[in-house]
């Protein structure tokens, strides 16, 4: 049998079905590609181990894998190399690849695991006798700050990755004396040169790791005894009991009575986990079959009546009143932008997005026909914000109703952040802000609902089901697609052909995305 890897155990604890899929039946837990932002995880986690590596600089890289690393971190152990990158250790069964090792005189062992997740400084913890500037780490300021702390910290899956590592170390007969989660501090906001201690939060965790071993070891045992027989699981998974954002990469192998559409895409089913515990219970996966008296809350019992009716609830009064607030011109706006884990420009901190381009569509009058402005895309290798504002100010006139789809993201995620970093474009990004009407809400607050929607209000739901438009012809075709795309074009050595292609497909992925809400406002109108 092949090793159980820390990642099989991260797996198994969040669903043993799809971690026994995994090793058994590989060609299906990989049949689907990894989609564009699991991309982006992924291509930010390898940022910051590297990152990482600098902070606790002057280590050896293992760059082998399996019985080859094995030796390897043995040889480099056996030498007293103080720090290793991707030391590993294995009882025959169990295989952990660790971030970072750190040996002290006496061979004993530290356990660095390095997270792309972000976290508050929290001023606590890490000694660290071999630097010389204090490091960013953890603190409390009472007993019960520390006890809410150490609460969240026992359900954090990043304790269990570490642990998973410490049990593993010690097993096969090493010292392990300190372990530690490496983590980006959210609070950190880069002034030139990256200041590794500033942008890394290390918690020391060991009085935790020690505390929950004994579960390790347990679950560790059972683990091994499901994942080595090649005796699939009984269905379903514990998946069942979860809304539908949190089900497994394998879910439908193991619940196959689940219909595409179920009880688990009822609005934030997730956090009402007795009702879908009863539902599922009694058998309840279609929404068909739903008891007219069960009892719900008000978005979920609209959301189930349209759904069994098979027709539209529409409150036109309602989105009337709505519509009735614009004022013309109305400029249709969208952005996109990227946000990088470690900052890559002056003034931004962990995943703040950098805004790099914006399509605008202007609507003069009810009855006229949408123009589409300029726009701005950016992908030079300088921060975009300065020149991004500029285009913005020049291409919206200062009388009329900014149209979005989802307000949080462009006035918390993108202009509250603006402001701060060009404090002069403050007063326009606060009118801009005061004239925001968000489209998106007439759809989240289910003043129209349809059963085609499957109770979502994403554009992408509502567009198909409320115009003949879609973003399936399109080049690029989801706001992660672009992100991805814009990174390659602003850090990478490209052809100029190339470039232009996908310029332009970037252009017209974002174009869409503000007649869209022009298309899906027209029917509004025309409804109403």
């Amino acid at each position: 049998m092949k090793f159980l890897s820390k990642s099989d155990y991260v797996l198994y604890r969040e669903c043993p079905h799809n971690a026994w899929v995994k090793k058994w039946k590989p060609d299906v837990y990989y049949a689907s590609p990894l989609s564009d932002f699991e991309m982006h995880l992924i291509t930010a986690g390898n940022m910051v181990e590297e990152k990482a590596r600098e902070r606790f600089s002057g280590g050896v890289l293992i760059e082998t894998s399996g019985e080859e690393s094995l030796d390897e971190t043995k040889e480099l152990l056996k030498n007293k190399t103080e720090i290793i990158y991707q030391a590993s250790f294995s009882d025959g069964t169990l295989f952990a690849a660790v971030d970072i090792l750190k040996q002290n005189e006496n061979g004993e062992l530290s356990i660095y695991e390095v997270k792309a997740s972000s976290v508050s400084k929290l001023n606590q913890f890490e000694t660290d006798d071999n630097t010389d500037e204090e490091d960013e780490v953890v603190d409390f300021k009472d007993q019960k700050a520390l006890e809410k702390y150490k609460k969240k910290l026992l359900k954090d899956h990043h304790l269990y990755d570490l642990a998973f590592q410490v049990f593993l170390a010690r097993k096969v007969g090493h010292k392990v004396t300190g372990a530690y989660l490496v983590r980006l501090n959210k609070q950190y906001v880069r002034a030139g040169n990256i200041e590794l201690k500033k942008l890394f939060v290390v918690e020391d965790v060991i009085p935790y790791i020690e505390e929950i071993l004994p579960i390790i070891e347990e679950e560790i045992k059972i683990m091994t005894t499901i994942l080595s027989s090649e005796k699939e699981p009984s269905s379903p998974c514990c998946c069942i009991y979860k809304g539908r954002s949190k089900h497994c990469t394998t879910f439908s192998e193991h619940n196959k009575a689940v219909p595409k559409y179920s009880v688990h895409d009822l609005t934030a089913i997730g956090k009402s986990k007795r009702r879908l515990q009863e539902l599922i219970d009694s058998g309840v996966y279609d929404i068909l079959n739903i008891p007219d008296d069960f009892e719900f809350g008000k978005k979920i019992e609209k959301q189930v009546k349209v759904h069994k009716r098979g027709k539209a609830e529409i409150d036109h009064q309602a989105i009337h009143a709505e519509l009735e607030t614009l004022k013309f011109p109305l400029y249709f706006l969208d952005y996109e932008s990227f946000n990088p884990a470690i900052p890559r420009f002056s003034g931004y901190k962990p995943y703040q997005q950098i805004p790099f381009q914006f399509s605008i569509h202007r609507l003069d009058s009810q009855n006229a026909e949408p123009i589409c402005e300029k726009g701005f895309l950016y992908t030079g290798k300088e921060d975009p914000s300065q020149m991004f504002l500029e285009e913005l100010q020049k291409q919206i006139g200062k009388i009329g109703s900014i149209v979005v789809w989802n307000r949080t993201f462009e006035e918390s995620h993108v202009n509250k952040h603006l402001a701060i970093r060009i404090p002069e474009s403050a007063e326009f990004i606060k009118d801009l802000n005061s004239r925001i009407f968000d489209l998106m809400t007439i759809f989240s607050k289910q003043l129209h609902i349809h059963p085609d929607f499957h109770g979502s209000a994403s554009i992408k739901k509502v567009l198909p089901v409320l115009s003949n438009l879609s973003y399936q012809e399109l080049d690029i075709g989801n706001g992660s697609e672009a992100m991805n795309t814009w990174n390659k074009l602003a850090t990478e050595d490209i052809s100029n052909e190339e470039r232009k292609k996908t310029e332009e497909a970037m252009l017209k992925y974002c174009q869409l995305d503000t007649y869209a809400m022009y298309a899906i406002l027209k029917h509004l109108y025309e409804m109403v």
